[in-house]
This record gives structure tokens, sequence and C-alpha cells, in this order.
């Protein structure tokens, strides 16, 4: 007995489910109604769409309303770790005396421990403010500003990091903006 062929099982698939279908119903569609009132030209109407016997009628759901957006949670402050901190003192002291490499190495090193710790982000920022990378301060409070969702303090210390490299750049409406931002903060 040979074996049906790939052909001939979608042949068969096709024909029993065509056989599964009901036929088509021809009916003609209603006709509107024309009835003019007094003194009026024609209105013409639309009859209810009614489905035909034997099917429900179709459901038509609304959407749901979008929800409102939620308070972002208030989280606690950031803090920095005690290697962390003490990486920062150092690289303070070393801001103090003018070593700016040197203080660059100490919060890179910080930053190895807490890389997704804001405030070292802030602190770095603040260096390259001090050797007049003013463009990469900026894009380090923006960096420091999205990992403090819900920390307004640490909020504003990054908008005021990004409204001094702003201001430093000579873009002070954008400067003023930022630094109303960070006060916004600031009273939370």
């Amino acid at each position: 007995m040979r074996r049906p062929t790939r052909l001939t099982v979608a042949a068969l698939l096709l024909v029993s489910a065509g056989c599964s279908l009901q036929p088509f119903k021809t009916e003609p569609p209603p006709q509107p109604t024309t009835t003019p009132p007094a003194g009026q030209g024609p209105v013409i109407s639309e009859p209810p769409m009614v489905p035909p016997p034997g099917q429900t009628e179709p459901v038509i759901e609304t959407p749901m309303p979008a929800p409102l957006p939620k308070e972002r949670p208030k989280v606690a402050p950031a803090k920095l770790s005690p290697a962390s901190q003490a990486l920062v003192t150092q690289a303070q002291a070393q801001r103090k005396r003018g070593d700016l490499p040197g203080a660059t190495v100490s919060l890179d090193r910080a930053l190895r421990i807490e890389p997704s710790n804001p405030l070292l982000w802030i602190e770095m920022g603040r260096l390259r403010m001090d050797q007049r990378n003013y463009s990469q301060a900026e894009a380090m409070g923006r960096k420091a500003l999205a990992m403090a969702v819900g920390d307004a303090r640490t909020q504003s210390a990054a908008w005021l990091l990004i409204a001094d490299s702003l201001k430093a750049r000579g873009k002070n409406p954008q400067a003023q903006e930022a630094l109303d931002k960070s006060r916004e903060l600031a009273a939370y």
C-alpha cells in the first residue's frame, strides 16, 4: 500500500475543514426606510443591526481607561559604603591639593566598588568640572539622576551639577531650568 503524499494529506485536511463549515446564506440587505417628516425632505434611517438566527450578538468591549500615573515612591537617600567613603574622602583631599589625576584614580576605584551609586557619579562629575570637562560632567550628572529615582536629595545634587556644567558652557537658559529643578527637589 502506498503512503499518502504531503499533497494528498493537505487536500484531505482542506476538504474535511470545508465540510465542517456552514454554507453561506445570501439574504438581501435590509432596505432603509424613507418616511419624510411633515414639511421636510426625505430622511434615511438605517435599521438596527440584528444578528442572523442562531448567532449571538458580537460583544464590543470598551477599552479600559489607562491607569493614572503613580507617584514615584520615595526611597532612602543614597549612602556610600565605608570603603567608597574612604576613597571619596581621599579623592577630595587630592582635589584640594590640585592632584586631579590622583583624585580620578581614587574615584575610579570607588566606582568599581559601587558602580550604581549616584553619589559617586556626582562626585566624579564635580571632578570633571575641576578638569574643565563640562560636557562629561553633565553626562555624569544625568547618569546620577537616572540612578537616583525617588531620592529627591540626590536628584537635587545631580541637577545642580548639570546646571553648573551648562552654565560653564554658556547655556544659561538650560542651566536656569536645571537649577530650578534642583531647588524644587531640595524643597522635599
